[in-house]
């Protein structure tokens, strides 16, 4: 075996392993704590599991196809890579849209983002990718009889499915969400900002309107005005946490973008058969692309206090149950 082809296989393993893990905690977490079962970490929840079955299903399944060629049937591993695969990048748009409501829309954002909402968004997602990943197992989108019978064993994308099938799930799938999330996040980035201080003068202009009111009143009955100061800090506080919030999926999106773009070119290039890439830069994408799986527990806990706070209780009440004060 050569050397890229050892460190490429360890890389994979240590993604699988790690992925797992964070994946699982991340799922944990939401479950565990009640203040982090909100509409956005539904999405974060959906993606945890995505990329989940990414690391501990196909990854192992890949490394399989590599060391026991034929062991398991090639379509059943282009299937469950296509399957999660289109899953994680239509989560990301998910929670790219969730945002930009929270962002456009802030005060009605409660009304458009129900659990309802969240419902259709994941069952459509789930519906529509593993009705399209299981189509060439029955025949449909698979390659033709000739280019089955000369592909020499190798199960890539490129020898095992139709050139129309792969460019529907490249264009459909891949281009058009990652697209979809650099337009959305790059309004974000404008658009947060200025919602801030869209919040700050309606702030403004409900604590003066009930500041006037209270001043009538307590002319007439006490005086004291708590409510204002509570209306304030309420706004405050939801603006710090929209801002908190759109700040972790800017990073998340952006690592997404950053490690799936590669592998999208590489596949968009050898669909048109325009040129040939070098098995090691290939090698680099794919690692790239599960690396993807593996990485967004670090985002949530490092830019997330919520999820932080979360993953030091939930290691704390274990170190408690396994070792107890004497």
């Amino acid at each position: 075996m050569s050397i890229d082809s050892v460190l490429t296989t360890s890389f994979m393993v240590f993604v699988s392993v790690v992925g797992t893990a964070g994946n699982l905690l991340v799922i944990v977490a939401i479950l565990y704590k009640r203040r982090l079962r909100t509409i956005p970490n539904y999405f974060i929840f959906d993606l945890a599991v995505c990329d989940l079955l990414t690391v501990s299903l196909a990854v192992p399944l890949r490394l399989v196809e590599v060391f026991q060629p034929g062991l398991i049937p090639c379509g059943v591993v282009i299937a469950v890579n296509i399957l999660f695969d289109g899953l994680s990048r239509i989560n990301i748009v998910f929670i790219s849209i969730d945002r930009l409501t929270a962002v456009k829309f802030p005060f009605k954002y409660n009304l458009y983002m129900t659990n309802r909402a969240v419902a259709v968004f994941v069952a459509s997602g789930w519906t529509i990718v593993t009705l399209f990943a299981i189509l060439p197992i029955v025949g449909v989108g698979s390659a033709p009889e000739e280019v089955l019978r000369h592909n020499h064993g190798l199960c890539f994308f490129s020898t095992n499915l139709s050139t129309s099938y792969l460019l529907t799930f490249l264009i459909g799938f891949c281009l058009f969400p990652l697209i979809l999330a650099t337009s959305i996040n790059c309004f974000l980035l404008k658009a947060s900002h200025r919602q801030l201080r869209v919040i700050h003068v309606q702030q403004v202009q409900v604590e003066n309107s009930v500041n006037t009111y209270y001043r009538n009143v307590s002319a007439m009955l006490f005086s004291g005005r708590n409510q204002p100061a509570s209306t304030g800090q309420y706004n405050r506080t939801f603006a710090l946490k929209q801002k908190r919030v759109a700040r972790m999926v800017i990073i998340l999106v952006g690592f997404f973008i950053v490690l799936v773009l590669p592998i999208t070119i590489i596949d968009l290039v050898g669909a048109f058969g325009v040129s040939k890439v070098p098995p090691a830069v290939t090698k680099i994408a794919v690692c790239m692309i599960y690396t993807n799986a593996m990485i967004n527990v670090f985002v949530y806990a490092g830019f997330n206090g919520e999820f932080q706070r979360t993953f030091v209780e939930m290691f704390q009440a274990d170190f408690v149950c396994k070792y107890p004060a004497v």
